[in-house]
């Protein structure tokens, strides 16, 4: 069966259709169309991944006249993500798909709607009907298939911290991750460790000032890695510290061990996926989360 699936998003946002791509991987044949730099971490697991902002893509979103059309001519379900309240898109993948049974669904579910995002989009792909599971999709992330999959080789001996995301609502201030990152360095039982920022886009401005303030930290930092980069980091970590973001959820889908720090987001819908995770929600930075955050990383050490 050949199946197209379009779903275009930030990092977190795409891996949190990981789960029911790698339990259909097997099953059908799935063309993704979505966005860098998420496709990255897709295509193993699919049989072609598409950049949305290339290739005729944006032929979807206007009425449609004669030309050219789609960069996929044929598909027996076609499954897109999008608000398509006017039904611009759904129309325009009947014409352009004239076979496929087509199906439209919300990018995420409701606010307060109590699923996982990872669950809700699985059983949204089932009811186009794709023969997906959302329970074996989700067990099997949650048992580290990923960290498989990459044939990762774990000798850690850092901390990993990414003190962004793509929302500043989701983000604790710069001054708490300086203060974090000077206290696990102060503790004996991490004090070994070489702590490493991972800065993205959204960082770019922050850069001096981390730069500046932990200096006498030693820590390095790495703005805007690329993939293997990026796994290459998140596997010589010990530990991983973030907000919800696209790089928590990476590092926790990995099998690394992973705190996440939910400042606004909705852990019921939005908790990372992976065998070693611990959320945090709802605590003002200061004094009150370190040592939550300690505690949490200790018993991470302990489990071990």
């Amino acid at each position: 069966m050949n199946v197209l699936i379009i779903r275009p998003g930030a990092l977190g946002d795409t891996l949190m259709l990981l789960p029911a791509l790698i339990d259909l991987s097997d099953r059908v044949t799935v063309t993704f169309v979505g966005r860098e730099p998420g496709l990255d971490f897709i295509r193993p697991w699919v049989h072609c991944a598409m950049d949305m902002e290339r290739s005729g893509w944006h032929r979807l979103f206007v009425n449609r006249t004669d030309g050219e059309g789609l960069p996929v001519s044929k598909a027996e379900i076609a499954a897109a993500f999008f608000n398509d309240q006017d039904g611009v898109i759904r129309n325009n993948l009947r014409s352009f798909l004239p076979e496929a049974s087509v199906h439209i669904f919300r990018s995420f579910p409701l606010e307060g709607e109590n699923v996982h995002v990872a669950r809700y989009l699985a059983e949204c792909l089932k009811s186009a009907g794709l023969p997906v599971d959302s329970d074996r999709s989700i067990e099997a992330i949650q048992g580290g298939i990923l960290s498989k999959k990459h044939g990762l080789s774990r000798r850690p001996n850092k901390i990993v911290l990414h003190p962004g995301s793509g929302s500043l609502e989701k983000n604790h201030p710069p001054e708490f991750w300086s203060d974090l990152i000077k206290r696990f360095c102060s503790e004996t039982d991490f004090g070994s460790l070489k702590p490493v920022f991972l800065l993205g886009p959204a960082e770019e401005s922050l850069h001096s000032y981390y730069e500046d303030s932990l200096q006498s930290e030693d820590a390095r930092i790495i703005f805007c890695p690329d993939k293997e980069r990026l796994i290459k980091t998140l596997n010589e970590a010990v530990l991983c510290l973030g907000h919800d973001s696209g790089v928590t959820h990476l590092s926790a889908m990995l099998g690394i061990p992973t705190v996440a720090l939910f400042k606004k987001s909705d852990a019921v819908q939005w908790g990372p996926l992976g065998p070693k995770v611990t959320v945090i929600q709802n605590q003002e930075p200061g004094r009150e989360l370190i040592e939550s955050i300690l505690k949490a990383s200790r018993d991470f050490f302990e489990m071990h």
